[in-house]
């Protein structure tokens, strides 16, 4: 199987993700935007490096440079990216939200630790919903030393039976088929599902691989004790949601707007379309 690509506007990336359980899209966020975030990625890592008088836990570095991220307008504009946003109304549906706690991954030459080097597994054993949908963004280029390795069609399974970390192989006499490894380049996005087996490559012997995960949903959709426990951030929300809004509550109490005007309060706007922006614009 070769490695396919899509644009966010592809009509058939659905069905390809559908039947295979990952899905590729180039190009998916703004390209001043990618070199921004990376940049300064890259600057906190080698502040990082250059402080350090011992070898580095590079999944402390990672927390440690998320714990300030998460809560700055850059990661504000990354989770609102209108191309992002726009697929993943595709896949989940307009009442959209990431859930928090995005993970920042650094994939080194010299890095030891576990975390950054899974052998096969699947997100679902570790708390993630079956309605949520993961996407990696690469933040720099990968090597096919250093990739990431899929089992297309293997969400398909269902769940697969874990022993210990890893597939329990021997008493279920399970055989993966063929895996793919994905080198992706820098601005790619790549989102699977959690049922999807898959594992970390390697380590590459001199590059460095640099990449956010994140975790979409619907808030709709019904959550795992974890994904409950780390809360959500709304991205955007369905039709029906709007007007229920308007209405005002969800027991749409009769008549609340009567002789009145549906609105919505403007802290709320940059949930809503731009056709809600105008109208916010026009009527106040």
């Amino acid at each position: 199987m070769k490695i396919k690509k899509f644009f966010f506007n592809d009509l058939n990336l659905e069905q390809f993700y559908i039947k295979n359980g990952f899905v590729i899209i180039k190009n998916g966020i703004e390209k001043k935007f990618l070199e921004k975030i990376s940049k300064e990625i890259l600057n906190q890592i080698s502040r990082f490096e250059k402080k350090s008088k011992n070898k580095l836990d590079y999944h402390n570095v990672s927390n440690s440079i998320m714990d300030s991220f998460e809560n700055s307008q850059n990661y504000d504009d990354l989770i609102f990216q209108e191309k992002t946003k726009f697929i993943m109304n595709r896949l989940i549906g307009n009442d959209l939200c990431v859930l928090n706690y995005t993970a920042l991954w650094i994939n080194v030459p010299t890095n030891t630790n576990p975390v950054l080097n899974k052998n096969e597994h699947v997100d679902a054993w570790t708390g993630t919903s079956m309605n949520t949908i993961f996407l990696k963004l690469l933040l720099t280029d990968c090597d096919k030393y250093n990739g990431i390795t899929v089992f297309p069609g293997t969400h398909l399974h269902g769940m697969y039976p874990v022993k210990n970390r890893t597939i329990d192989y021997k008493t279920h006499n399970i055989k993966l088929g063929n895996s793919l490894n994905l080198v992706l380049r820098k601005g790619d996005i790549l989102i699977w599902h959690p049922l999807l087996v898959h594992s970390t490559t390697g380590h590459s012997k001199k590059n460095m691989r640099l990449s956010f995960t994140l975790r979409y949903t619907s808030t709709e959709n019904e959550f795992s004790s974890q994904e409950r426990a780390l809360g959500y951030k709304t991205i955007s929300v369905s039709s029906s949601n709007i007007i229920k809004r308007y209405i005002g509550n969800d027991l749409l109490q009769p008549f609340r707007l009567y002789g009145g005007k549906a609105s919505i309060d403007k802290r709320l706007a940059k949930l809503y379309n731009k056709k809600y922006l105008s109208y916010l614009k026009k009527n106040n």
